[in-house]
């Protein structure tokens, strides 16, 4: 178990909330409003085409300027799949409304959730992402009715991404404690791992795909599963 614990840092994609299932119910959302009937493989075409695009690794002539990126991905798709349809700009807006309903959660993270809350700790949030996106996906989501607005921290509004330790202690800052009160828990080594340690906090890692570890990175704890964060906390 851990001790003299206040406050429990959370990650969001792929650890509270279900990425894929989000991408794919915004793609959905998005041919439903356009008017052209949806197919299961433009998920497989359209996620690892914005992976690459937003991690650098997308092969292109010309390198695609990151404010360039939300309305190439929707071009580029629609060129993949052969539709016509001039309005990339509309697709990618209709992507965002698509992205903030209500979304699908990891299996048993709402009860990991709720067994934070009822152990009187504050459920805090450190994402990557927009805040017109992050805020409202958390707060929309089954665990929504147990964080507060002002517990979660997004890396637009702190102007540093994860793993920079300056998102974390912004959010110390803000909640009022120290590096050692607070656990972070997250499902990438690189990004919620590595940073909780750059910052000088405890950190669970969520392997919930049983990868095995393969970095130098080593977190305090290890879970697979949701329930397994009852034995820790």
């Amino acid at each position: 178990m851990i001790s003299n614990l206040k406050a429990v840092f959370f990650d969001v994609d792929d650890t509270l909330l279900d990425h894929a299932a989000a991408e794919r119910q915004a793609l959905m959302h998005v041919f439903r409003n356009i008017d052209i009937e949806y197919k299961a493989s433009y998920h497989e075409i359209f996620r690892p085409l914005d992976f690459a695009l937003w991690n650098g690794t997308y092969q292109s002539a010309d390198p695609i300027p990151k404010d360039a990126i939300p309305i190439y991905r929707f071009t580029r798709l629609f060129e993949i799949i052969g539709v016509q349809y001039d309005n990339p700009a509309k697709a990618n807006d209709l992507f965002k409304e698509g992205l903030v309903l209500p979304n699908d959660l990891m299996e048993h993270a709402a009860e990991a959730v709720e067994h934070v809350h009822d152990k009187g700790l504050p459920v805090c949030i450190v994402t990557n992402g927009l805040i017109s996106l992050q805020k409202p996906r958390v707060l929309n989501s089954g665990v929504g009715k147990y964080i507060s607005d002002n517990h979660i921290m997004v890396s637009e509004e702190a102007g540093a991404q994860k793993p920079d330790p300056f998102i974390f202690n912004l959010l110390l800052k803000k909640i009022g404690m120290a590096p050692q009160d607070v656990v972070m828990i997250g499902d990438k080594l690189q990004l919620d791992i590595k940073g909780a340690q750059n910052a000088g906090i405890r950190s669970i890692w969520y392997n919930s795909a049983c990868i095995e570890n393969e970095t130098d990175i080593t977190p305090d704890y290890e879970i697979h599963d949701w329930l397994e964060i009852k034995k820790i906390i």
